[in-house]
């Protein structure tokens, strides 16, 4: 996330207000330019609540809003225009204000003009393909769910091979595109097939070595021009089965990586399936057949690499529930705190960028003994926890019957109970980084199976750059500290971790941790 500009408010309050006749103006500007913009809309909503409650308006072509005839109380507010992000960005809740008095509450509200990126789409002879799918992310860096959420858009090149997305928050951004499955294959090399290869900016098929375009606060990127790249296809080849082991035909049967072009194709009567052109990478096998009033699905990834997949075996599976438990390593004669929620993510394959394949399975927590809401399937899963561990305990362990569930791990069936415990006895961290004020330290574990949010520690620099982590797992960590709102892909980054400081937290002991200010 990109560093977060302040709503300068100011509000001139009398005590003698009458009720019922209160005023909010304001004034919304450009960030970049600082001239006022018009057409935005403006909802003020009594806090807590929501847009249903509030009053609304529209900015002048100055920029400015007035509303009249508002009752007392403390209020918030929502802006939005075509071109513009508010600042802070949807999703964050703007501080609450207070509306009461004869004067009228005045607010300065700054918007962040969005970005443009342009250019075609050529195959390997420089010809325009017209109809190519486009796909960009947010972030610099590849990431997934549950850790990271990165931003997403698909988009089409038109007739000429040219394509046009606008509105892209400023920031780095991943771009790839692909040829449409009507386009012509490449010429056979040296007696080998090939087609056209999902490819990354600036040309690669790799998106480990893709390249971050950068996109300036309402700034436009022309001729970004990317060239499909040419390689091996091969076939795979396989059949469907039921639970029972029976071929199941006329069902439909998915290829694809959760983020590019996907395939599909039916299953004869002897439930056979086969892609005849996939470019050598990593895939996504799946399925899904309602049976019997049942849902059965199945999911396979595959490494396809310079031959062909034959006797693929996609099996289905029914649903079913897990179960599980929190532990709290509670004293004798102290209340049991309140229990955070988890999410289970399934996920199939450990390349996925969108939600494609990956889906969350709220689980909530009641008298220690967790309840899943949603049906499961055989696969392979992370868990996250929705809450922050509850004060002063730190999460000490998740496992999945007897195996380590901290990083991937695998649910074959209900038989495997979910164990989460809390412990009490965690370290406390302090320390000051200079230059830190408004900004981020964060404790990342050492032990990357476990660098995911429910093992982090985020903490806000103070205006003296002073930070504290209390309750603190015992081990080993990464420390390092970020102006403005750290990004979430980061927290991958391995060259950031090659810079941070080393911290190591042991149980009941303070650490004072010499942590300093880093950048990208």
């Amino acid at each position: 996330m990109f560093p977060m500009l302040r709503v300068i408010l100011a509000a001139s309050i009398l005590a003698s207000a009458a009720p019922g006749v209160q005023t909010v103006e304001g004034h919304v500007v450009n960030a970049v330019t600082g001239a006022g913009i018009p057409a935005v809309k403006v909802v003020v909503f009594a806090f807590p609540g929501g847009p249903a409650d509030g009053y609304s308006t529209t900015t002048d072509a100055q920029g400015r809003f007035r509303i009249e005839g508002m009752e007392e109380g403390a209020y918030s507010a929502r802006y939005t225009a075509p071109g513009f992000n508010p600042i802070p960005e949807p999703g964050d809740r703007l501080p609450p204000f207070p509306v009461a008095g004869a004067e009228p509450v005045r607010l300065e509200v700054k918007m962040q003009p969005l970005g443009k990126l342009s250019g075609r789409v050529l195959d390997a002879t420089g010809k325009p393909v017209p109809n190519a799918g486009l796909w960009l992310v947010g972030e610099g860096r590849w990431c997934m769910p549950p850790a990271c959420y990165p931003r997403k858009i698909i988009a089409k090149t038109n007739e000429k091979g040219e394509y046009a997305v606008a509105d892209l928050v400023p920031g780095p951004w991943l771009v790839s595109a692909a040829a449409p499955a009507s386009w012509n294959p490449p010429e056979v090399r040296d007696d080998r097939r090939l087609g056209w290869a999902q490819t990354f900016y600036p040309g690669v098929t790799d998106p480990q070595l893709a390249e971050a375009v950068m996109v300036q606060p309402g700034g436009e990127i022309w001729d970004l021009d990317i060239e499909l790249a040419a390689i091996p296809v091969h076939g795979i080849r396989g059949r469907l089965l039921d639970v029972s082991g029976k071929p199941v035909p006329k069902a439909s049967v998915a290829l694809g990586k959760g983020f590019g072009p996907d395939f599909t194709q039916e299953t004869g009567s002897d439930g056979a399936f086969q892609f005849e052109a996939v470019v050598d990478d990593e895939w996504r096998l799946s399925a899904i057949v309602a049976q019997g009033g049942v849902e059965l699905r199945s999911a396979q990834s595959i490494d396809l690499k310079n031959r062909d997949l034959e006797n693929v075996e996609l099996r289905l599976a029914a649903p079913f529930r897990i179960h599980g438990k929190i532990i709290v390593d509670v004293p004798d004669g102290v209340p049991v705190p309140e229990l955070p929620l988890v999410d289970l993510m399934l996920v199939s394959g450990t390349r996925l960028l969108s939600d494609a394949g990956i889906s969350g399975v709220p689980m909530v927590a009641n008298q220690g003994n967790l309840m899943v809401r949603h049906d499961v399937y055989p696969g392979l899963y992370q868990i996250e926890t929705l809450t922050e561990a509850p004060a002063p305990y730190y999460l000490d362990s998740m496992r999945i019957g007897d195996q380590d569930a901290s990083g991937w791990f695998s649910i074959l069936s209900d038989a495997q109970p979910l164990t989460i415990t809390y412990k009490l006895g965690g370290g406390t961290v302090r320390g000051s980084v200079e230059g830190c004020a408004g900004g981020h330290v964060l404790l990342i574990p050492q032990n990357a199976a476990r660098r995911r949010h429910a093992f982090m520690y985020f903490a806000d620099c103070g205006q003296n750059g002073r930070f504290e982590f209390p309750a603190v797992r015992p081990g080993e960590y990464y420390g390092f500290a970020m102006a403005g709102q750290p990004f979430a892909a980061t927290l991958q980054d391995g060259s950031l971790l090659k810079k941070a400081s080393k911290v190591t937290v042991e149980a009941n002991q303070s650490t004072a941790a010499d942590i300093r200010l880093i950048t990208r």
